[in-house]
């Protein structure tokens, strides 16, 4: 075969569409960032090409469409008015607590006729404390009643946030992209069923609780959606960040609340592209610290 160089249009021929191919993905590219900063947008996911035209005569024409985020003014949020519910364990509370409790330690003994065996609920007494690890009724009055204020603490706190969120959303209120919803709803029912397997949970029982959990998920998407936003806004607007250290010390948190060694839940969470979802989480937490320590809050009194 003579060596020697290909005709022009041989070569034209063989690689003109390739070129061409690439060209139009490298412009479209440019010409869709260009749009971004032009427009100040804030996509939310990626941009949908509908129609890219080409020629040497007419240029490039190009259709697409992206969800960006929402457009809203930030709404003044310190100072908020709450109402915070009591912690304060009634008699009646710690008396239905003991009772419970009594009943749970009921045992079958043989009836006077020795035919049958019936149920019988031992006194509240001493001796039951003692049969449930303490000295005293009065020690085991104690402990039940600082188990049941410890709970009503935890549920005050997430009372509070939520007020705190409810009034958040009515002040700032607006529209968000139906397909980010759909993301969002992905994402925390990966996150869902990602921290259902660090639990011990066998992969089939996450797997059907997973698909329970996205179902009801769906319907308060949206909701997360906007809470989302107006964290990140107020988060942006008071320079909320997140260290290392943060975001380390919640790993060994994660660790010890679901009994696994750091590293495979590390593992997991690099799998799974989660750890912009705990980085998120954390700030969104810090976010919601800063509104409540700036909220005025009032105590309601408590129920009798």
């Amino acid at each position: 075969v003579r060596k020697g160089k290909a005709p022009t249009e041989l070569v034209e021929r063989q690689y003109a569409q390739p070129i061409q191919d690439e060209t139009l993905n490298r412009v479209t590219k440019q010409t869709l960032e260009a749009a971004v900063k032009e427009h100040d947008l804030k996509p939310v996911g990626p941009f949908e090409v509908q129609r890219t035209d080409f020629d040497q005569e007419g240029g490039l024409v190009l259709e697409a469409t992206v969800e960006v985020e929402p457009s809203f003014r930030l709404a003044e949020c310190k100072g908020i008015r709450l109402t915070r519910p009591s912690a304060e364990v009634g008699v009646p509370e710690l008396d239905r607590a003991l009772t419970q409790l009594q009943e749970s330690m009921a045992h079958l003994e043989p009836t006077p006729d020795g035919t049958s065996k019936e149920r019988k609920i031992p006194p509240l007494d001493d001796e039951l404390a003692k049969d449930l690890g303490f000295q005293t009724l009065n020690q085991l009055r104690e402990h039940v009643e600082a188990k049941l204020r410890e709970q009503k603490r935890a549920a005050q706190a997430q009372a509070l946030e939520s007020s705190l969120s409810d009034e958040l959303l009515t002040r700032n209120a607006f529209e968000v992209p139906p397909g980010l919803v759909a993301h969002q709803a992905e994402r925390l029912t990966r996150d869902f069923k990602a921290r259902r397997l660090l639990s011990g949970v066998p992969e089939a029982q996450a797997e059907e609780e997973t698909k329970t959990f996205g179902e009801q998920l769906r319907r308060s998407a949206e909701r997360h959606v906007k809470l989302s936003f107006i964290l990140d806004r107020i988060a942006a607007q008071e320079s909320v960040s997140v260290t290392q250290d943060e975001v380390v010390g919640r790993l060994w948190q994660l660790s010890q609340r679901w009994k696994k060694d750091p590293a495979d839940i590390r593992k997991l969470f690099d799998a799974q592209s989660l750890w912009p979802s705990v980085i998120s989480t954390i700030r969104q937490e810090k976010t919601l610290a800063l509104l409540l320590a700036a909220a005025t809050i009032d105590d309601k009194p408590r129920s009798t």
